[in-house]
């Protein structure tokens, strides 16, 4: 009897931890199917929709340029819903997100006779022909309410002129036309910073150094994308 009881009780660990083994696996695969579900999504950007818009003052009159040409892709885990409140992806308030932003500089216009080429000409166009920006953080202001604009604080590195210098820039996401993304953002900037001279014209029209970069980018996920 003795014996058996012992035998019994050296069982049960095992069979114990054999339980709390499979419950482990299973809590796994439960985990990598939810992961695989919200596998990475990559938003192309949309030749349609799109708006970038550059402005400042000078000693005669405010001053903007404007284009609508905004290159690149954002690429998340698990498709952007802001009609959820929790977004997949999101681990301790931040996105492991990536994108990569170009902006021709002959694609933004003023309207203003020679203002464009003196722009041109001090942002070294020939050269350096883009605008770009690279992703390096994405972070959720939280809470977010469901069927509101997702909202972020990113940081990256803005490239103009062949200067690199690292910016944060509150970023909102919300559905253009779903399943299509519009993102927006304002970030004000020096153009000394960027070794770019505010232009002179006529030796009057003078630009002040400060400016504000703002724009909506609308980007399409991989279906929408191939169907364009």
């Amino acid at each position: 009897m003795n014996a058996n009881n012992n035998m019994i009780k050296s069982r049960f660990p095992r069979a114990f931890s054999l339980c709390l083994m499979a419950v482990g696996v299973l809590l796994l695969l439960a985990v990598l199917a939810r992961a695989q579900d919200a596998g990475v999504v990559r938003y192309k950007a949309s030749p349609l929709g799109s708006k970038v818009k550059v402005e400042g003052d000078s000693t005669i009159h405010h001053w903007s340029m404007t284009g609508q040409l905004i290159g690149g892709f954002l690429e998340v885990p698990g498709p952007f819903d802001p009609s959820q409140a929790a977004q997949a992806g999101v681990v301790g308030g931040k996105l492991n997100a990536r994108a990569e932003i170009s902006i021709p500089v002959t694609s933004l216009q003023s309207g203003t006779e020679g203002m464009d080429e003196v722009m041109q000409e001090d942002m070294n166009a020939k050269q350096y022909r883009s605008i770009k920006f690279h992703l390096t953080e994405m972070t959720l202001k939280e809470p977010h309410a469901a069927g509101t604009p997702l909202e972020f604080t990113t940081t990256g590195d803005l490239t103009v002129a062949g200067v690199t210098n690292k910016i944060t820039m509150p970023v909102s996401i919300d559905f253009a036309e779903k399943p299509n993304l519009k993102v927006t953002g304002s970030v004000p900037l020096k153009m000394t910073d960027y070794q770019v001279k505010p232009p002179v014209k006529y030796g009057v029209f003078k630009t002040t150094n400060e400016i504000t970069v703002s724009f909506e980018w609308i980007v399409v996920p991989p279906k929408a994308a191939a169907g364009k």
